[in-house]
């Protein structure tokens, strides 16, 4: 029986080292080399949110006019604001993040669409009851409610809650 000596033992443990030590080294490596990258995807990301607050504000100014849907206004502005977002923030996963493309997304979340769909089955029946609400109007912001013992005026109505102040 071949006998294992302490030098041996020592020898395969620095290699071992050695080979972990060359894999975080190349890792580090790997992210000097994407950091600029990361750093435009960042810049990109940050335009897009600009973006989406012009939007916000373009609306605000051009619908505001028009006192009526007021709450409708505010539905629009967060949802085209957020899309406006989520779509900088594809753009700058394509940027960071080598071998990402929506389309991969799209497959990976059509595999999983049936989960998701159970899940936030709820979530998505009071969205689409939010908007309803908020195209019929039965109340709007400043409002005096009262439910029950409950009692308020309406300070913010969003898709999925309504604001009070007591």
């Amino acid at each position: 029986m071949p006998q294992v000596t302490v030098t041996d033992k020592v020898g395969d443990k620095i290699n071992e080292y050695q080979v972990i030590a060359s894999a975080a080294n190349d890792m580090v490596n790997d992210f000097i080399v994407r950091l600029p990258y990361f750093m435009v995807a960042v810049v990109v990301l940050l335009v897009f949110w600009l973006l989406s607050l012009i939007f916000k504000s373009v609306v605000s100014k051009l619908l505001s006019k028009s006192h009526t849907h007021r709450n409708l206004v505010r539905v629009f502005q967060r949802i085209g604001g957020a899309l406006i977002f989520f779509i900088g923030l594809m753009i700058a996963m394509v940027i960071a993040i080598p071998g990402f493309t929506p389309a991969k997304l799209v497959g990976a979340l059509g595999i999983g669409s049936v989960a998701i769909g159970f899940a936030f089955k709820d979530i998505f029946q009071n969205l689409l009851s939010g908007i309803l609400l908020l195209l019929s109007e039965p109340f709007r912001i400043g409002d005096q409610i009262v439910s029950g013992e409950f009692e308020g005026t309406v300070e913010d109505i969003k898709v999925r809650a309504t604001l009070k102040v007591r």
